[in-house]
């Protein structure tokens, strides 16, 4: 397929592009998707899909009126803080299959919006004549709508067919049917209807080809820029004695010892190795790297420093913030729990996946295995440890307060049903990896100040890793021998003061 006639010819008009238009197709994704249901326009959606999939399961697998009813029904999702449901009081388009013990609702994400709107904004932000990008917005509603139904069809038929058939139980028939078969179907669509697009002449493939070729010459300047930087320095101090140096102290010439230094730049990027496919830097450096993490992991199997850990933290959360703490336990030997008021369902486990050794030690093995000063590798690993603790213990006992405030605001709960959800999902799931990213990246920033390029060192990895893709794969390209570095990239430059 030959490219568009628009296409950014050179790399600079490509990223240009991509700040241009990339910022605007998320804006555009979020007002389809979370907009327009604000707004009240998915019910009408809501209600077509439910009614066209009910006609088409009695078309396709021969479903009489009798075997379900259609109607509005109460949404009430599982409440995982506190064990028991949250009920949303507003009603969804739905239906009962008769047979099958739960009842189906038609929400937003049924509607086939979720790629709907990717589609919508990606036929927006492409260049094209605005003619065919009505013609490209309408094909896309027509097929999304069409396809959408067919996929509902299938999955409830199929849901209540493990059920009744295939004895499996009600959650595990809908899992198979709606998340590892429905869902592969509507990638297969997205698929199909990207190709119809193109047909319309808008270019969406264009565009989204645009964004990787300007995202893989960004990773390629930046590669180019750690190349540039990747060295460390050895300062060696030598005396000089006798006539063999001058200085010029108070307008005067004096003769005698004088004191110089040789500041050495070892760069120690591995760019010939890599692109010849040899890991010996590779293995060196990540062979150092997992044993000194192995060994600093092996130091969260202490049960009195799980112990340490879950008092820390719950000391946070009910000195600190007033959250209200039930029990304080160790299951066995390795595993200490926390329950706090009214989260009988949530238990704050501290082991050594969550007792912040994880990324003391990974932090730590990076620093180590990192080539650079040793004096400086010695403090970034103190300074780490010292760093990652209290972060953690803060971060783990904020957690806890959240998640405990959160199940015990039952006003929130009951005026606010979908955000309670929403939020349940953030305290449990998301807002560890938030922390965990925050004590990466600041560690990250003082191994910079303290001139240890380790972010340097995992893309090294990356590198090594990509390239090794390209062989697995068979597109790898010859390496160039006339790129910015040159041949004496990776040599070591000498550098007096």
């Amino acid at each position: 397929m030959s490219l568009a006639s628009w296409y950014p010819s050179n790399p600079r008009s490509r990223m240009n592009f991509f700040l241009r238009s990339f910022p605007m197709f998320i804006v555009l994704i979020v007002f389809l998707y979370f907009g327009l249901d604000w707004l009240g326009a998915f019910e009408f959606l809501e209600i077509l899909v439910r009614n066209n999939s009910s006609w088409l399961m009695k078309v396709i697998f021969g479903f009489t009126n009798d075997e379900f009813t259609l109607g509005f029904y109460e949404r009430i999702d599982e409440d995982i803080l506190t064990g028991g449901v949250v009920r949303f009081g507003q009603e969804f388009p739905g239906m009962i299959l008769h047979g099958y013990p739960k009842t189906l609702l038609i929400i937003r994400a049924c509607t086939g919006m979720e790629a709907g709107a990717l589609l919508m904004a990606l036929i927006l932000i492409t260049p094209a004549k605005w003619y065919n990008k009505v013609i490209a917005q309408i094909t896309n509603l027509l097929m999304m709508h069409i396809g959408n139904t067919f996929r509902i069809a299938f999955h409830f038929w199929f849901t209540r067919y493990l059920y009744t058939v295939k004895g499996l139980d009600a959650d595990t028939a809908f899992y198979y049917a709606h998340d590892l078969l429905s869902k592969v179907f509507g990638f297969i669509g997205i698929v199909i209807f990207v190709l119809v697009i193109e047909r319309t002449g808008v270019k969406v493939v264009s565009t989204f080809g645009a964004w990787m070729d300007a995202v893989g010459e960004g990773i390629k300047r930046l590669t180019w820029r750690i190349q540039g930087k990747a060295f460390y320095e050895l300062k060696n101090v030598s005396n000089q004695i006798g006539n063999s140096s001058e200085v010029l102290i108070d307008n005067q010439v004096v003769e005698g010892e004088v004191e110089t230094s040789n500041v050495e730049k070892i760069y120690f990027y591995p760019k010939e190795e890599i692109e010849n496919d040899k890991w010996q830097f590779f293995l060196k450096s990540f062979g150092i790297f997992a044993l000194v993490s192995a060994i600093l992991l092996s130091i969260g199997l202490i049960p009195g420093f799980n112990r340490l850990i879950a008092n820390a933290s719950d000391g946070v959360a009910t000195n600190w913030f007033g959250a209200k703490r039930d029990d304080f336990y160790s299951l066995n030997y390795f595993w200490t729990y926390s329950t706090f008021q009214y989260t009988d369902n949530v238990m704050f486990i501290v082991n050594m996946a969550t007792n912040g050794m994880g990324l003391a030690a990974f932090m730590v093995g990076l620093v180590i295995a990192t080539p650079g000063d040793k004096i400086k590798k010695i403090w970034a690993s103190v300074i780490t440890i010292v760093t990652v603790f209290p972060l953690h213990i803060f971060s783990f006992g904020f957690q806890k307060w959240a998640t405990w405030s959160l199940s015990n605001n039952d006003a929130f709960r009951l005026d606010h049903p979908l955000l309670y959800v929403n939020m349940s999902n953030i305290v449990v799931n998301l807002l560890p990896i938030v922390f965990w990213l925050i004590g990466f990246i600041l560690l990250l920033y003082i191994f910079k100040k303290l001139e240890i390029k380790a972010f340097t060192l995992i893309w090294i990895w990356l590198h090594q890793l990509y390239f090794f893709f390209l062989k697995l794969v068979g597109i790898r390209k010859k390496p160039k021998t006339d790129d910015v570095f040159g041949d004496d990239a990776g040599v070591v430059t000498v550098e007096q003061h």
